[in-house]
């Protein structure tokens, strides 16, 4: 993995009135600060109303004040950002067929409304700040986000030994999203990913930082026993020996990946890692024929959506643990088109070989390509207020969209308001091949 470009545009467009005021460089700063404490947030916060708050207290008012003043809103009309509000909007739609009768927890139609509204004004977000700080901000959120993981997995695995968890090697579910045990697994899935590039870093504490933080989430991931958070550590592991400089620690490395860890945790909870608890594989391809068989009574526009329909398997589920699923029984084949649209618009971000080497927008592909693969497992339909599902799907969406378009569409303005020359150039700030 690589890096390349600069961090400094040699010019400052005038994107907003009064763009140099004190007004607008504090709000850039609250939503700034406020994108960092929501996502950072879901490693630390018990509930996910703690996040909820997050964004309600300062990504929103923040992002809509600073639209206000805005000037330029050229980027709203473009295919990313259509793109990106695509899926909500069509499942929003569909509430308009849905049928009540057949629902077992009704919401107004309005409450879509707002849920589509808050998401788009998180692309807004993700946009603006992209457009100020450049990769600057998408290289500090991995180090913000490894720190802040490193410290919940610390704390995570002390309440475990503390509740006797090294004794009973019961699945621990950590101390944020109120323990839920797939959700925090792929949090440190995700973290343990994020460690490869604090790797990388020339300062020593971060090389230190990242090494314990890898660690801490391969334990953590082990004892959670969650399968694609597993995969995503060996991926991780196998990264941190290729860029590690030392042959005795990728040695190192490479055995405990493919001796150490699978014969401890056979020895621990006597079976392989993505063979144990096998009947859940059997489990959830019921669950999806099921929902597919729904799917499929009306597979262009489907039944439309509700808050909540359970399903009956054995005992009521709440949803079928499958996004796709859950968005194809909802809003058939027009749902899962937008779905297809998103997932190529985030992959065109690297076409070329250079970028998928590139920690950036490399490592937030993968990123979005694993929080799309536990969407696929354990998640349902994405319209939702912010919760886990932000971080799986949203946020990497909304990064890779908001890059692309800065990357290829900016145009920046120079020179007074009254004498604005409009140059079609990709910024500095954002990396390009």
């Amino acid at each position: 993995m690589q890096e390349s470009g600069s961090n400094h545009s040699p010019t400052a467009p005038l994107r907003y009135l009064h763009q140099d005021s004190k007004w607008i460089i504090g709000l850039l700063r609250t939503v700034y600060l406020g994108l960092f404490i929501l996502l950072c947030g879901f490693y630390l916060a018990p509930k996910e109303s703690g996040v909820q708050t997050t964004f309600y207290l300062t990504l929103l008012p923040a992002t809509l004040l600073l639209l206000l003043w805005r000037r330029d809103y050229r980027f709203a009309y473009s295919w990313q950002f259509a793109a990106f509000c695509s899926l909500s909007f069509i499942l929003t739609l569909s509430t308009f067929w849905a049928d009540g009768d057949n629902a077992d927890v009704i919401r107004e139609t309005t409450y879509y409304w707002k849920l589509l509204f808050y998401l788009a004004i998180f692309y807004c977000a993700i946009h603006i700040l992209l457009e100020q700080y450049g990769d600057m901000l998408l290289r500090r959120l991995l180090l913000a986000i490894i720190t802040v993981g490193f410290i919940s997995g610390l704390a995570s695995l002390i309440a475990y030994g503390i509740d006797g968890g090294f004794q009973r090697f019961y699945r621990i579910g950590g101390i944020s999203l109120e323990g839920n045990i797939d959700k925090t697994g792929m949090l440190f899935g995700f973290h343990a990913l994020f460690c490869c590039y604090g790797l990388t870093r020339p300062s020593r504490l971060w090389r230190w930082v990242s090494w314990t933080g890898l660690v801490t989430s391969a334990v953590y991931i082990l004892l959670s026993q969650t399968k694609i958070p597993i995969v995503m550590v060996g991926l991780a592991i196998l990264l941190a020996a290729m860029v590690t400089p030392s042959r005795l620690l990728k040695a190192f490395v490479l055995v405990a990946l493919f001796a150490i860890i699978p014969i401890t945790y056979s020895a621990v909870f006597g079976d392989l890692p993505l063979l144990h608890r096998g009947n859940a594989y059997a489990v959830r391809l019921e669950l999806w024929r099921k929902v597919f068989d729904e799917f499929m009574l009306s597979p262009v526009i489907g039944s439309g959506l509700v808050h909540k329909q359970f399903i009956e398997l054995n005992h009521m589920l709440p949803h079928p643990h499958n996004y796709l699923l859950d968005v194809a029984r909802f809003s058939g084949l027009l749902g899962i088109a937008a779905c297809v649209w998103q997932g190529l618009g985030a992959l065109s971000a690297v076409m070329t070989k250079e970028k998928i080497l590139s920690w950036i927008p490399g490592l937030y592909v993968a990123w979005f390509l694993f929080g799309t693969l536990a969407m696929l497992i354990y998640a349902q339909q994405p319209l939702v207020k912010p919760n886990y599902i932000w971080f799986f799907y949203w946020a990497p969406l909304a990064i890779l969209l908001a890059r692309s378009y800065l990357e290829k569409n900016t145009v920046e303005y120079v020179g007074s308001p009254s004498q604005q020359v409009h140059q079609n150039i990709t910024p500095q700030m954002i990396e390009s091949d």
